[in-house]
C-alpha cells in the first residue's frame, strides 16, 4: 500500500470517528437536560413507604397524681395504635425537673399505669429522662414508637417557573402540567391512607358469604331469579308552597 493510500485511508477514519463523537455528544446532552421534569404527577412526587416516629406529647403537672380524661383518651388511642401497628419497643421520655424530683417520678408512674391498662407491657417500654427547664414552663412525657408510615419523597410548593406566563416566554403555551401539580393530593392520599400497605400491594381476599351463595343455588334449581331486589319507595311531594 502507498504512503498516499495510507493517509487517505486514515482521514476517513478520523472523519467518521469524529462523526461518531459529535452524535454522542448530541445525545448526552439530549439526556442530563435538567429542565424537563416527569410529565406523570406520580413520578415527580412518588409515595414511598418509611418507618417514622409517632409520637405523644402528655402534660402532667405537679400537682396532679395521674392523667385527666382528655390526656387518658389520648393515651389509649395512642396505645392501640401501637400494638396494632408499632414497630420495636415504645420510648417513654421523662422531664426531670430540678426543683421538683419527685413530681416527675409520680408522672412517669402514672403513664406506666395507664399504658399496662391500656394493655401495653412494662416489657416494651423503654424509660428515658430529660433535663426539665426548671421554671414555670410545661415539659412533656413524650411517648415514642416507630410505625410504617406513607411519605411524599418530594417537598411541596416549589413552582419552578411562572405558571401564568411571563411576557415574552413561551412557558405557558406549552400544555403541560407544572412541577408543583399533584403534589398536595399525593400528599392527602399518604396521609388518609388506613393501611401504607395497601399501596404496595392487595390485601388478601377474605371469605365468601357462604349464606348468600347457596341461596342463589336454591333460586336457581327452582328456577326463581337470583338477583338482589331493591325495593324504592318514592318520597312524597306534598303541596307546600303551591
Amino acid at each position: 500500500m502507498s504512503n498516499t493510500a495510507a493517509r487517505s485511508r486514515a482521514a476517513a477514519l478520523g472523519v467518521v470517528l469524529a462523526a461518531s463523537a459529535m452524535a454522542a455528544g448530541c445525545r448526552a446532552d439530549g439526556e442530563v437536560t435538567a429542565s424537563i421534569f416527569p410529565a406523570d404527577y406520580r413520578v415527580r412526587h412518588p409515595i414511598a413507604l418509611t418507618y417514622a416516629p409517632n409520637t405523644l406529647d402528655l402534660f402532667i403537672s405537679r400537682n396532679m397524681t395521674g392523667l385527666d380524661a382528655r390526656q387518658a383518651e389520648d393515651l389509649r388511642a395512642f396505645a392501640a395504635e401501637y400494638r396494632r401497628s408499632g414497630r420495636g419497643p415504645m420510648t417513654v421520655l421523662v422531664p426531670v425537673e430540678p426543683n421538683a424530683p419527685a413530681a416527675s417520678r409520680r408522672g412517669a408512674d402514672a403513664v406506666r399505669s395507664a399504658l399496662a391498662a391500656a394493655g401495653v407491657s412494662r416489657a416494651y417500654l423503654q424509660v428515658q429522662s430529660y433535663p426539665g427547664p426548671g421554671n414555670s414552663l410545661a415539659s412533656p412525657v413524650r411517648l415514642v414508637f416507630s410505625k410504617l408510615q406513607a411519605k411524599v419523597t418530594s417537598e411541596c410548593g416549589q413552582f419552578r417557573t411562572d405558571v401564568g406566563g411571563t411576557a415574552g416566554t413561551i412557558e405557558g403555551w406549552q400544555n403541560r402540567d407544572y412541577y408543583n401539580f399533584g403534589c398536595a393530593s399525593q400528599t392527602a392520599l399518604a396521609n388518609q391512607v388506613a393501611d401504607p400497605l395497601d399501596l404496595q400491594r392487595a390485601r388478601v381476599e377474605e371469605r365468601s358469604d357462604v349464606v348468600k351463595r347457596m341461596k342463589v343455588f336454591d333460586d336457581a334449581r327452582k328456577g326463581s331469579d337470583p338477583s338482589t331486589s331493591w325495593k324504592t319507595e318514592a318520597a312524597a311531594v306534598n303541596g307546600a308552597g303551591n
